[in-house]
C-alpha cells in the first residue's frame, strides 16, 4: 500500500452518501479525475473490499466531515483485494476522510 493525497469534490453535500470526483496529486503518477462512491463511517478500522468497490471508496466520518469543498484527503493505493484502514483510536489518522483506491 502506498500513501498519497487527492482532491475530493463530492457530488452532493458532505453529510450525504453518494459519489465524489477524486483527483490524485503528485507524486501519484496519474492525476486524471475519476469518480468513486462516497460513504460515511463511524470509526476505524475499516476494511474496503475490491469485490464491493472495484475502483475504491471515499470514506467520510459522520462527526468531522471536511469544512470546504473540494477537500484534500489522504489516499491509500493498493493492488491487493482489500485495504485495511486503521486509525489511532477512532479515525484520528484521517479526521476529515480518506480515499481507498484499488489499482490493477
Amino acid at each position: 500500500m502506498t500513501d498519497y493525497e487527492a482532491e475530493v469534490d463530492p457530488d452532493q453535500p458532505w453529510a450525504e452518501d453518494g459519489t465524489a470526483d477524486v483527483t490524485p496529486k503528485p507524486p501519484y503518477p496519474y492525476t486524471t479525475t475519476f469518480g468513486l462512491p462516497l460513504e460515511h463511517r463511524t470509526s476505524s478500522p475499516v476494511i474496503v473490499l475490491k469485490s464491493e468497490y472495484p475502483n475504491g471508496l471515499v470514506i467520510i466520518p459522520y462527526d468531522t466531515p471536511p469544512d470546504h469543498q473540494p477537500a484534500d484527503l489522504p489516499m491509500i493505493v493498493s493492488g491487493d483485494d482489500s485495504i485495511a484502514i486503521n486509525g489511532e483510536g477512532d479515525h484520528q489518522g484521517w479526521p476529515n476522510g480518506i480515499v481507498a483506491r484499488f489499482t490493477g
